[in-house]
């Protein structure tokens, strides 16, 4: 019997290998597709780490605990952190008392969390890619962009060199929680003493007696360069996460050779099917007509790709832990999980070496830091 069996190579699972692993573990991680997965949730190029969070507080409390967690992890990998971390800060923008830069900057404040607070009129000196605006001020925070499919290559690479099993192309048709076994797709039955399903939108579907509370999100992302005659402006942008006003803008600058990357929360959506990958025109469309409120030139960004990705929504967009015969199921995601990855996979392994499923998981959640 295998010691402990994970399902899905996302971060989470891959992170929460590497800690079982370094704990004396057996561990065999099984990926329905290739690692990265380019239909799994974690796969791109980077994903923002970031402690602006609204008024999630416990969230932004757990991420000086997450940069800890990516630095012990990335001290195993074989590159430098620059291969991992593109250290650009993060911006954010503030046009009225109570918006989500507001409310943020007071919750860092509570915190102890250090920023840069630039004023008003000093906002299009400091970043003139900005489009002229009504803003009250602008905050500059650690973080950036984590080079996800560097990590998820290297980290997959150091568990084979530490001698876990991680075997790819290898879809699961069904899980049987009080046994602890796995079918996969080619008839096979692999039997653990505890099994981690870490699936993104599959999770459901195979665990469907856990009668587990996640909903399938579409979301859209559109890599572009800006025009010719304004790349200038763009060059030493940081990464953004909250841009003023009703619009829900996120996104980086150009990194490590790859164009600017465009996000929109606004623009994401339940959407169960998982096949739509590609961006509609009227979304294209939609995607540069909200950045022309903040970009200078969104409208004559070149695009260079989009697409569209799926992710799993918890109930108020909290990562959820649940145990059941055998099996932990994990989710933490919700859209924002990428940057609590290590830490995550952390939270995962501490639970099966005994810390208390709850405890864990009101800490995953953002209610225990």
């Amino acid at each position: 019997m295998i010691e402990i069996i994970i399902v899905g190579a996302g971060v989470v699972g891959l992170s929460t290998a590497y800690w079982l692993v370094k704990a004396g573990h057996d561990v065999t991680v099984i990926e329905q597709g290739p690692i990265p997965n380019p239909v799994a949730a974690s796969a791109d190029h980077h994903r923002l780490i970031r402690y602006p969070y609204n008024e999630a507080e416990g969230y932004c409390a757990r991420m000086q605990h997450a940069f800890a967690a990516w630095r012990d992890m990335w001290a195993d990998l074989p590159g430098a952190e620059t291969r991992y971390f593109a250290n650009k800060g993060i911006l954010c923008v503030s046009q009225h008392a109570g918006d989500y830069t507001d409310t943020s900057m007071k919750v860092m404040d509570r915190l102890g969390i250090e920023y840069d607070r630039i004023a008003g009129e000093d906002i299009a000196d400091r970043f003139p890619f900005l489009a002229p605006g009504n803003f009250d001020y602008a905050t500059l925070s650690e973080g950036g962009a984590l080079m996800a499919n560097h990590i998820l290559v290297d980290l997959a690479a150091w568990l084979r060199r530490a001698g876990a099993q991680v075997l790819e192309h290898m879809p699961v048709t069904a899980i049987d929680t009080a046994a602890g076994a796995v079918t996969l797709a080619d008839g096979r039955r692999l039997t653990a003493e505890r099994v981690i399903v870490s699936a993104g939108i599959a999770a459901s579907a195979l665990l469907p007696d856990m009668d587990l509370p996640l909903e399938a999100h579409r979301t859209v992302i559109v890599y572009a360069d800006p025009p010719e005659d304004l790349v200038d402006l763009y060059k030493d942008a940081p990464c953004w996460n909250a841009l003023g006003g009703d619009v829900d803008l996120w996104g980086m600058p150009a990194i490590d050779g790859l164009p600017m990357k465009l996000g929109n929360g606004a623009m994401g959506r339940r959407e169960a099917s998982g096949t739509q990958r590609m961006m509609s025109e009227a979304e294209l469309k939609r995607m540069l007509s909200d950045y022309a409120l903040r970009f200078r030139g969104a409208e004559d960004f070149r695009i260079r790709w989009h697409q569209a990705n799926y992710w799993t929504a918890a109930p108020d967009g909290e990562f959820l832990l649940r145990k059941e015969g055998r099996v932990l199921a994990v989710s933490a995601c919700s859209g924002h999980g990428f940057k609590f990855g290590a830490l995550s996979g952390r939270d995962v392994a501490e639970a099966v070496d005994g810390r208390p499923i709850a405890e864990v998981a009101d800490r995953m959640a953002g209610r225990l830091s």
